[in-house]
């Protein structure tokens, strides 16, 4: 009987139990729009190849918005992000040029690298931040290709802002990127390393 009694109370606790939160935006309701602030956006690549290791910037251009569908739950986030080729730089004024031109992002044809997610997956919050992975579209060089990138979602509540962090890969195979021959995969690596800060405002 005592063992019934005690079963019957825990699970009375666990049904009371709070469920673990599905947002960093503790407080609000209903949809919320952020859209970011291009100046204080940061973008940075690593080129590691076996002949030369690239390392490049595209700082203060990163330029899109996210909306929250419902702000109890960052699953409904969705967006669009996206960065002007004609300005990321590697330190090299020629190198820049090249990496411009048609055999490599071709910015004329195809000026800006986007990313429009609409799923994400929350893996974790904790208090006014949170771990996710954003499933989209990922366009360079004027083509995209089905993409699931980690980000780091961080809530200003004071500020009503938030900061996405994301670190991921870009293989330029994926996106018809073939370079002038020899190149990629001794100078310039087929796998690129990115890592992109992003401020948004709420708008």
């Amino acid at each position: 009987m005592r063992n019934v009694v005690f079963f019957v109370l825990s699970l009375g606790a666990l049904v009371a139990a709070p469920a673990a939160a599905d947002t960093p935006f503790t407080g609000k309701t209903g949809a919320l729009k952020f859209v970011s602030n291009a100046a204080d956006s940061k973008v940075s690549f690593l080129s590691d190849a076996p002949m030369e290791k690239i390392k490049g910037r595209a700082d203060g251009t990163a330029t899109g918005e996210v909306t929250v569908g419902d702000a109890t739950n960052l699953a409904t986030a969705s967006g669009r992000f996206s960065v002007p080729v004609a300005k990321i730089e590697t330190g090299n004024g020629m190198r820049d040029k090249h990496l411009q031109g048609p055999d490599w992002l071709n910015a004329s044809a195809n000026p800006n690298i986007t990313f429009e997610f609409s799923k994400v997956e929350v893996s974790k919050v904790d208090g006014t931040r949170a771990k996710a992975r954003a499933h989209g579209k990922f366009s360079v060089n004027g083509k995209a290709v089905d993409k699931d990138i980690a980000v780091d979602v961080a809530y200003a509540a004071d500020k009503n802002m938030i900061k996405v962090t994301a670190t991921f890969k870009v293989a330029l195979a994926d996106h018809g990127v073939k370079g002038s021959a020899g190149t990629v995969g001794s100078k310039v690596g087929a796998t690129i390393d990115v890592e992109v800060t992003v401020i948004c405002a709420a708008r």
